[in-house]
């Protein structure tokens, strides 16, 4: 009797836990400008460097990310047609038509070997910006660093939010095997399993540790 009640509470308590974690809309990262980055990288990379800044909101035992399907549907439904870029407006109505608390938006800068990147926080009840974050830190300013650099402002959103960080990660992942990801993400949203499979592959080759294209490529596959 002792032991299902014990079950009964556990089970309750589960979907409460995940109610009080803080949620998030990442839209897609707008490609400022591109320079020494292929166009069809930098347009994988919109899509890839959200995804990567969900995922790393998500690792926190405080925040909890919507599915970018879901996000891009609402953002089909409130983006006017032919334009690309979210106003804090737009990103609020995003935001509650997801559930979202806190929408994250924004974009990114290649410069040759300097990357850049740069969000904003956005109350999704209010429009209200709360803060506009970016790698700032000069040991952090490189390309081949893409990926330490969502992980660090991804940080600096939850840090600001007074929610705790993701747990420490030893992966070392590369610039070229982020953007092979990015690709195979395109791909596989777009339907194309055989692509998607080659593009996770090649990033796997290029950075074996990297834990988002080994369940990408054991998705499609």
């Amino acid at each position: 009797m002792r032991i299902a009640l014990l079950a009964s509470l556990t089970l309750l308590a589960t979907p409460l836990l995940a109610q009080q974690r803080t949620t998030f809309a990442v839209l897609p990262l707008e490609s400022q400008q591109s320079f020494g980055l292929d166009p069809a990288a930098a347009s994988a990379l919109s899509v890839g460097l959200a995804q990567l800044m969900a995922n790393e909101l998500e690792r926190s035992p405080g925040g909890h990310a919507i599915p970018r399907t879901t996000t891009d549907d609402a953002v089909g439904k409130e983006q006017p047609s032919g334009r690309t870029r979210v106003d804090a407006a737009t990103a609020a109505k995003i935001g509650q038509l997801v559930g979202a608390q806190y929408v994250i938006l924004g974009n990114f800068v290649n410069f040759y070997d300097k990357f850049r990147l740069n969000v904003r926080v956005v109350d999704a009840k209010t429009g209200e910006i709360i803060r506009g974050l970016s790698n700032d830190d000069p040991k952090l300013q490189g390309r081949a660093q893409m990926y330490e650099i969502v992980r660090s402002v991804a940080a600096k959103i939850l840090k600001e939010l007074g929610l705790p960080p993701a747990p420490a990660s030893g992966a070392s992942v590369s610039a070229d095997a982020v953007i092979a990801w990015s690709i195979g993400l395109e791909a596989e949203d777009a339907g194309d399993r055989a692509k998607a499979a080659a593009s996770y592959q090649q990033a796997l080759t290029s950075s074996p540790d990297f834990a988002e294209a080994k369940e990408g490529l054991a998705r499609v596959r």
